[in-house]
C-alpha cells in the first residue's frame, strides 16, 4: 500500500531534507529500493522510491571521453545528469534520495538541476542515517496500513452479517456494505428484478438513474443460466456484476458500482454480501415451492368467500391479494413450464404487488388486481403466452370469473392473449360462461359432480358431445366399447333426468358442460 512520500520527508528522526519543489513531493511510494548503477530501471518499477550514494556519476565522470578544461574539485564533473533523471523518471520511479559523505560531500549539484527540471522529487539523506532506515519505515506503513484493512474488512463483515439477521435482513446489509465499500449496491432476484436499492454512501440515487446498464449486465448473466462474476471498467466507473445461486438453477444476481477498482480486502466484503443475499434470495424460493400447496388450500377458502382470513393469512408470506377489482388470468397448467410458473409466483410475492398465483386443478390461475392489469397483459403478451382472461369482477363473483378465464384459455390461440369479452363478443359460447348461465349449471348438476361416479360420466359426455354425439369415434376416444359408453350415457341421463335421445336434452348438457369447469374438481 503506497506511503505519501511527504510523511517520510516529514520524519524528524531521519532528518531527510528536500531538495526540490514541494509540490514534487506530493505523490507516494510503493516500495523502496537502493541501488548505484548507472542505469537500475531494469530493477525497479513504477513508484518506487530509489536510493543512492552517487558511485555511478563518479565512474561516469571518470569514464567520460571529453577531458575537462582543468582539473575539477568535483569527482562527478561531466556526468551525464540528464540522461539518469529521464531513465528514472520513464520507468516510473517516485522519487531519488541521495546519500551524502559515502562518495561525494553533499548532493552534486547537476542532479539537483536535472531533477528540479523534470519534476523529479530529490532529497538528502544524511550520513548518519542508514537506507534500511527509510525501508522499514515503508515497509512498517504497509503493514500497518495491512492490519488496519484486515481490521476494516473484518469489522464491515460482521456489521453486514448482524445487519442481516436484524430487522432489516438484506436490505439492511445491503446498505450497510454501500456504506462501508462507498459504493453503490443492487441486488436482482432471478427474473432480473431489483430486490433492493439501498443507494450510495454520499449521496442516494434512484434504480432509474443508475440502473439501466447493470441492469444489461445483470439480464445477460442470467440467461446464460450459468455461475458467473463480470468485472468492467468504463466510463469512469468500475463495475461488479456476480450471478447467484448454482448453475442451471440461479436465483438472482448482485451488482457494485464506484468511481475506483475494489481492492482485495474489499472483495472479501462483497463475498460476504454476496453469500448472504444468495442464502436469503434461495431460503425465498425454497419457501415459496413450500407454500404452494398451502395457497391452493387458502384458494378453496377464497372460493368460499372468506377473503378477509385468505388476505391475513397470505400476507404471512409476503403476498398481497388484489383489492376490490381485479380478473382472471387462466394458463394450461400442463403446457406452463416450470420456469415460467416460477416467474409469475416471483411477482406475485414482490412486495408492491396485488397478484395472487396458485395451482387449480388443471390451470394456474393468476388473479391480477384492475390496477396492474395493463401491465399483466403486456407482461404476457411479451412472453409469448397462452392465457385466458376474464372480465374485471368482485370478489362474490370469483367463481364466475374463474370459468369465464378458462373458457377464453379453451378459445385462445397460442402464445395469445385471448379476453372473455372478445369472446363473448365474437360468439355466442362465451355467453354460456355468464353469471346467471354458470350458476344454474352449477345448481342443476351439483349432486352429479359431488359423486365420483357423476364426475367421471360427465367427462365421458364432454368427449362424446365433442364428437356431435356420434359413438364409435368418442368411444375410440376414451378407449371403451361403443356400447359401453351408450350405457354410460344412459345412467347419465338417469342423474341429470335429461332424455340424451333427443338434440334438446344433449343441447342443454352440452350448454351447461360449457358454462362450468370440471377441472376444478379432483
Amino acid at each position: 500500500m503506497p506511503t505519501p512520500l511527504s510523511e517520510i520527508i516529514a520524519t524528524e528522526r531521519l532528518a531527510l531534507r528536500p531538495l526540490t519543489d514541494s509540490t514534487t513531493f506530493e505523490r507516494s511510494v510503493t516500495w523502496v529500493h537502493n541501488s548505484d548503477l548507472n542505469d537500475p530501471t531494469p530493477f525497479v518499477s513504477e513508484g518506487q522510491l530509489l536510493l543512492t550514494t552517487g558511485r555511478q556519476f563518479v565512474d561516469n565522470a571518470a569514464q567520460s571521453t571529453v577531458p575537462p578544461a582543468e582539473p575539477a574539485a568535483d569527482p562527478t564533473a561531466g556526468a551525464d545528469f540528464d540522461s539518469y533523471v529521464a531513465r528514472l523518471v520513464a520507468a516510473g520511479v517516485a522519487a531519488i534520495g541521495f546519500g551524502t559523505e559515502v562518495i561525494t560531500h553533499g548532493v552534486p549539484a547537476g542532479l539537483v538541476a536535472a531533477c528540479a527540471a523534470a519534476g523529479l522529487p530529490l532529497f538528502e539523506v544524511p550520513y548518519r542515517i542508514p537506507f534500511i532506515a527509510i525501508s522499514r519505515l515503508v515497509a512498517d506503513n504497509e503493514a500497518e496500513q495491512t492490519r488496519a484493512g484486515f481490521d476494516r474488512a473484518l469489522a464491515a463483515q460482521n456489521d453486514i452479517a448482524r445487519a442481516a439477521v436484524g430487522k432489516g435482513r438484506l436490505a439492511a446489509a445491503a446498505a450497510v456494505a454501500a456504506e462501508r465499500l462507498g459504493c453503490r449496491v443492487w441486488i436482482f432476484d432471478a427474473d432480473g428484478e431489483l430486490v433492493s436499492e439501498p443507494g450510495d454512501s454520499r449521496k442516494q440515487t434512484r434504480s432509474a438513474d443508475a440502473a439501466p446498464g447493470i441492469h444489461r449486465s445483470v439480464t445477460d448473466l442470467l440467461g446464460r443460466a450459468r455461475r458467473a462474476r463480470v468485472a468492467d471498467g468504463a466510463a469512469g466507473e468500475f463495475r461488479v456484476v456476480q450471478t447467484l445461486g448454482s448453475t442451471g438453477r440461479l436465483c438472482g444476481a448482485i451488482a457494485w458500482v464506484r468511481d475506483t477498482e475494489f481492492g482485495a480486502l474489499e472483495r472479501s466484503v462483497m463475498t460476504v454480501l454476496a453469500a448472504l443475499a444468495e442464502v436469503s434470495l434461495e431460503q425465498t424460493e425454497n419457501l415459496r415451492v413450500g407454500h404452494r400447496a398451502i395457497l391452493e388450500q387458502l384458494f378453496q377458502l377464497l372460493k368460499d368467500g372468506r377473503v378477509d382470513s385468505v388476505r391475513r393469512a397470505v400476507r404471512v408470506a409476503g403476498i398481497e391479494l388484489p383489492a376490490d377489482r381485479f380478473a382472471v388470468a387462466a394458463l394450461d397448467l400442463s403446457e406452463t413450464s416450470a420456469s415460467v410458473r416460477d416467474v409469475l409466483e416471483r411477482r406475485a410475492a414482490r412486495s408492491d404487488s396485488r397478484i395472487f398465483a396458485v395451482a387449480d386443478g388443471r390451470h394456474l390461475l393468476v388473479l391480477i388486481d384492475a390496477k396492474q392489469l395493463a401491465a399483466e397483459r403486456r407482461f404476457f403478451a411479451a412472453s409469448d403466452l397462452t392465457v385466458g382472461l376474464s372480465a374485471e369482477v368482485g370478489w362474490p363473483e370469483l367463481t364466475v370469473a374463474i370459468t369465464q378465464a378458462v373458457r377464453s384459455l379453451e378459445a385462445s390461440p397460442p402464445a395469445t392473449v385471448t379476453e372473455f369479452a372478445s369472446l363473448v363478443g365474437e360468439s355466442f359460447f362465451g355467453l354460456l360462461a355468464s353469471s346467471s348461465v354458470a350458476d344454474i349449471a352449477h345448481a342443476r348438476l351439483a349432486s352429479v359432480i359431488e359423486s365420483t361416479e357423476g364426475l367421471g360420466l360427465l367427462r365421458f359426455a364432454q368427449v362424446w358431445l365433442r364428437h356431435n354425439g356420434q359413438w364409435d369415434p368418442a368411444a375410440r376416444e376414451l378407449g371403451i366399447h361403443r356400447h359401453g359408453l351408450k350405457s354410460r350415457m344412459q345412467r347419465l341421463s338417469e342423474l341429470t333426468n335429461l332424455s340424451l335421445d333427443t338434440f334438446q336434452g344433449r343441447a342443454e348438457l352440452w350448454a351447461m358442460l360449457a358454462a362450468i369447469d370440471l377441472g376444478e374438481k379432483p
